[in-house]
């Protein structure tokens, strides 16, 4: 499903280049539930970034479900966004005047998806989030748990090839923190392909696999 090889990154700090990756390589297969482990200033937000086609990589080759991201322009990478990644962020970014429904169904009108169509799709991931009695709620209405809850189903309506969550209990309280884990789980045993980025080790243990990241390098097992 993911493919890295000889991935590189740095930064401009003045006349000089700051090495942020360094060679990574990395590889997840369909199906595996992946927690990249590592503290602030490590390269997991860079990892992060490249991995969800928001950045570009100075080196290497980056393979997403058997595409070539390495290769594809701008434009098309806008596409590779929308269709084969959900995104899962520690501050939910949904719209805050947008209702439950509204908030989830975007990615599909984005896609050209008829109205009819999307609702029928969100109504099923809804259902499957538990989020049916907050349907018509806007975000200020719901609890932390709950809203994490909407980002997910947002992430996870389009049937994208990863869901990539970043530091996705960050912003909230331990048993909200666990549901979501638990959630994450349940999906990952339905098939779901997940990539989660944290610096904390006891949420990077509920994944099945972790790999560290530290200065920029990556370790499966302890560095």
């Amino acid at each position: 499903m993911i493919e890295m090889k000889g991935i590189n990154k740095g930064y401009l700090l003045g006349e000089e280049k700051l090495p942020i990756l360094k060679n990574i390589d990395f590889t997840v297969e369909k199906g595996e539930y992946v927690a990249i482990l590592g503290p602030s200033g490590s390269g997991k937000t860079t990892l992060m970034n490249i991995l969800g086609c928001m950045d570009e990589m100075d080196s290497g080759e980056y393979f997403l479900d058997g595409m070539a991201i390495h290769e594809t322009g701008q434009h098309a990478l806008t596409k590779v966004r929308n269709e084969k990644i959900g995104f899962i962020f520690q501050n939910y970014q949904l719209i805050p005047t947008y209702n439950v429904m509204q908030n989830i169904i975007m990615p599909l009108l984005m896609r050209g998806m008829s109205h009819q169509e999307a609702q029928e799709q969100c109504r099923k991931t809804i259902e499957l989030l538990g989020l049916e009695h907050r349907i018509n709620h806007r975000p200020s209405e719901l609890s932390g748990g709950q809203k994490q809850r909407v980002s997910i189903a947002r992430a996870l309506v389009g049937s994208p090839a990863i869901l990539l969550a970043d530091e996705p209990t960050g912003a909230l309280d331990q048993s909200s923190g666990r549901d979501v884990l638990k959630l994450f789980r349940e999906l990952n045993e339905m098939g779901n392909t997940i990539v989660m980025i944290t610096h904390d080790l006891n949420v990077a243990k509920s994944a099945r696999r972790i790999v560290r990241i530290v200065d920029g390098r990556l370790y499966e097992n302890e560095p």
